[in-house]
């Protein structure tokens, strides 16, 4: 961080090697007269992490409104091949935070249409899950970084696997990816049901 033509401690501006100290609200801790976005806030160093402290800022000082940024919402992408992306708690994150409240989902790319036909069946999504909605999302592969942009928004507003499960997308595209990923969430629990599970024996006995 350059900081060295700010005169930041004549200013009483209280900083480190990764920026300004600043709270929640993204003011200084030793100079209410001074806030901070982007990389020089010390936090995460993306973009799109800049474009939000904008909206936290605008929010706090234009509207006086009460403010706070958050970090569990934010997704990264690293834009190898394949690529790799992450919003929310990874699944090491997740178990030492919930513990046995965890549930862990898995779906693998090469089940995707679109990809069969295009050859990039590679890859994998991950999905934290506590007491039914996501914390946290990893995801390697074909077009990672646009596929995590819906688990990002399912985070950010607290809804629930069901409102992924439940979305209808266009066939064949990447994007049914995160739907099917949902809905493994669900499957289990539907043939648990006792109901569904004499529906499906009864089915049985009739098939040839």
């Amino acid at each position: 961080m350059n900081t060295d033509t700010l005169d930041l401690d004549k200013g009483g501006i209280a900083y480190d090697r990764k920026g300004l100290k600043v709270g929640p609200n993204l003011r200084s801790v030793t100079n209410r007269r001074v806030y901070a976005a982007g990389d020089v806030a010390g936090g995460l160093q993306f973009t799109h992490v800049a474009g939000y402290h904008a909206s936290v800022l605008i929010r706090s000082l234009l509207f006086a409104l009460p403010s706070r940024q958050r970090t569990d919402h934010i997704p990264w992408a690293t834009y190898t091949d394949p690529e790799l992306a992450q919003v929310g708690l990874t699944e090491a994150q997740a178990r030492k935070k919930h513990g046995a409240r965890l549930e862990v989902v898995r779906f693998d790319f090469h089940h995707n249409d679109r990809l069969i036909a295009e050859r990039k069946t590679k890859g994998l999504v991950k999905v934290m899950v506590v007491r039914g909605r996501p914390v946290g999302v990893s995801m390697a592969g074909h077009m990672a970084g646009e596929l995590i942009s819906i688990w990002a928004m399912a985070i950010a507003n607290r809804m629930k696997m069901s409102a992924i499960a439940q979305t209808v997308l266009p066939y064949p595209t990447v994007s049914e990816v995160n739907k099917r990923a949902a809905g493994a969430y669900f499957s289990p629990r539907l043939f648990q049901n006792p109901k569904v599970k004499r529906v499906v024996g009864l089915v049985q006995r009739w098939l040839p």
